[in-house]
């Protein structure tokens, strides 16, 4: 077989394969040289793990798979593979048994695919896993046809020399394969509203204009801005413009406040502030007031100052004391 030449050698492996793929849906028996497990993190950041030609990698997905659409694959081989192309194969199975670790060697499983490493350096291939996969074929990468379901939340895959003579070099050789979530353009939205311990009133939610029912804990929306709407009869209306980010939580806070008016006074630490006949005590935040008629008196030493307004329900009001100094050029 050493001295085969390479067309060959091509039609060698074209019968394996043919061989294989008729059983490629059927269960079966195997064994591995080594076992590589890793995990992708909550944060969906990659993970990597160097392998040889006759090892398996079992890659761990995420506990919450909410945001994960599918799975990028980059394997980058050493210059002896693109020399000795299609020589080493990659099956992918599902159904793995028992589950993988790093202390197995003997499994059985349904392989999905094989397909052989072409005369490239870096090779990537995607892995849709649901409907929401939404990459497109593109020359740069491989999309695999072949269903994988992943229901113990793993992708199992293992690599085998697809043909006899190769050199000790190439046996030796080592792919390095990267894994990477492809992440829907979705994120979560957390909302918190609060009111008056006193206020038993209802509110009404909306967020982009659509009614919320219920109070959202882990919504999913569109990654992007997005607009919130909070009314009630007895509550003042609440906007605010929110970012919800990919694959993460966006939280907000609403605190819901009566319609009833409120004021700020504002004014030097040594004035004597009177609302209403009342001495107030340097009001730092903003108070409720009744609807209607309203006086505000400052005093500094000898000097007053009276303000009269009216309020109305749903209305804020600021009374600002400035006290200033001028000055003129005399002739």
């Amino acid at each position: 077989m050493k001295n085969c030449k390479k067309p060959c050698k091509k039609i060698l492996f074209s019968l394996l394969l043919i061989t294989v793929n008729f059983f490629a849906l059927y269960a079966e028996n195997f064994r591995v040289a080594k076992t590589h497990v890793i995990s992708i993190p909550q944060n969906y950041s990659e993970v990597s793990a160097n392998l040889g030609i006759f090892d398996a990698l079992a890659i761990k997905l995420p506990e919450d798979k909410t945001f994960v659409t599918g799975l990028e694959l980059t394997m980058k081989v050493p210059q002896i593979m693109t020399t000795w192309r299609d020589s080493v194969a990659y099956s992918f199975y599902d159904g793995i048994s028992p589950f993988p670790t790093e202390k197995l060697i003997d499994y059985a499983g349904t392989r999905t695919s094989i397909s052989t490493i072409p005369g490239k350096i870096v090779n990537t291939i995607y892995i849709p896993l649901n409907e929401k996969f939404n990459i497109k074929n593109n020359p740069y990468a491989k999309i695999l046809e072949e269903k994988i379901s992943a229901k113990n939340g793993i992708i199992f895959l293992r690599y085998m020399l697809a043909m006899k003579g190769a050199p000790e070099e190439l046996e030796n050789a080592r792919i390095q394969v990267t894994a990477r979530p492809v992440l829907s353009n979705e994120g979560y939205f957390s909302l918190e509203v609060s009111k008056q311990e006193e206020k038993n009133e209802n509110f009404s939610i909306y967020i982009d204009d659509n009614f919320i029912p219920s109070i959202p804990q882990k919504m999913l929306l569109k990654e992007g801005e997005h607009h919130l709407f909070v009314t009630g009869e007895t509550f003042r209306n609440e906007i605010r413009t929110f970012i919800v980010e990919q694959a993460k939580l966006t939280s907000l806070k609403v605190a819901l406040r009566g319609i009833e008016p409120e004021v700020k006074i504002l004014s030097p630490e040594n004035a004597s502030i009177y609302f209403d006949g009342e001495e107030l005590d340097s009001p730092k935040e903003p108070f409720v007031i009744t609807q209607g008629p309203h006086t505000v008196k400052f005093t500094i030493g000898d000097y007053e100052i009276t303000k009269t307004f009216d309020a109305i329900n749903g209305r804020s009001y600021s009374v600002n004391l400035n006290i200033d100094a001028s000055v003129t050029e005399e002739e």
